[in-house]
């Protein structure tokens, strides 16, 4: 990509609506800027070779350094990170918050015989085969002994994890999800992290707006500046995440509308 002007700027993202909506802030912005814009999803595995290729030419949003930094590491030397566009995201496994603190409050309690027979299940509903939070899940198994008292991982995906974490909250069961922020699971239901004194799980990431190196030189000089100023919140992804989820807006939508009621922050991007 030498020029913007030819074709649309390319934008990946992960196919799961946390990440649809930040991209979408994205997405927003370069239309407010002239550009067209062609979005480009697919699962982890897919996304990243594709960014290095070039078939991407800007991707939001990677998690580093730590939630996608296998993927990061294969291709860092042909990819540029333009912009931190958030800060706090992160994985963890919670319990709901019926669930006595002084009964379950770290992950090596849950190995605990009079833990485990309160639970109603010892099945973690997992997400999908290629996120982070599920390869750090696999590890946590085995690091702290879970499959020897019973636990297992299942993969599944965004859904799966949403309609587990809704249906066994309403049925008041005993049980352990895998989540993390941003996700608006967490402003919906009293989900309560576990703490994880191994550090499986890495250190809260930055979320960032990251381009393949070419791309971002045929950018207009505008449009860099700008798109390094973008910046907002975990509430924020939250917000448009419930956006999606709950009210039935597609990510565009509950990104526009996110910016509607943030008229100053946006203002501070476009300058």
């Amino acid at each position: 990509m030498t020029d913007t002007k030819p074709g649309p700027i390319v934008l990946g993202r992960i196919d799961e609506s946390f990440h649809q909506v930040a991209a979408a802030v994205v997405e927003e912005v370069l239309l407010r800027l002239g550009h067209e814009v062609e979005v480009r999803e697919g699962p982890h595995p897919e996304m990243y070779p594709l960014l290095a290729r070039g078939e991407l030419h800007l991707f939001a949003d990677a998690w580093l350094p730590g939630g996608h930094g296998t993927y990061w590491e294969q291709i860092r030397d042909r990819v540029v990170e333009v912009v931190p566009l958030f800060d706090g995201a992160r994985f963890f496994w919670a319990v709901p918050g019926y669930v006595p603190a002084d009964l379950v409050s770290a992950l090596p309690d849950l190995t605990r015989p009079e833990v485990t027979r309160r639970m109603t299940t010892l099945v973690v509903q997992g997400t999908t085969p290629g996120a982070g939070l599920t390869m750090r899940s696999q590890q946590l198994v085995r690091e702290y002994g879970l499959d020897e008292a019973g636990w297992s991982h299942e993969i599944g995906d965004l859904h799966a994890v949403i309609r587990t974490v809704g249906e066994r909250i309403a049925a008041v069961d005993w049980f352990v999800t895998p989540l993390w922020q941003p996700q608006y699971l967490n402003d919906v239901h009293d989900l309560r992290p576990l703490d994880d004194p191994r550090g499986v799980f890495p250190p809260p990431d930055r979320a960032s707006l990251v381009a393949h190196h070419d791309a971002l030189d045929g950018l207009p000089e505008y449009t860099r500046e700008v798109l390094g100023r973008i910046r907002f919140a975990v509430a924020d992804v939250n917000a448009m995440d419930g956006a999606v989820n709950l009210d039935g807006l597609d990510p565009l939508a509950a990104a526009r509308q996110w910016m509607g009621r943030s008229p100053g922050t946006v203002r501070s991007w476009l300058g």
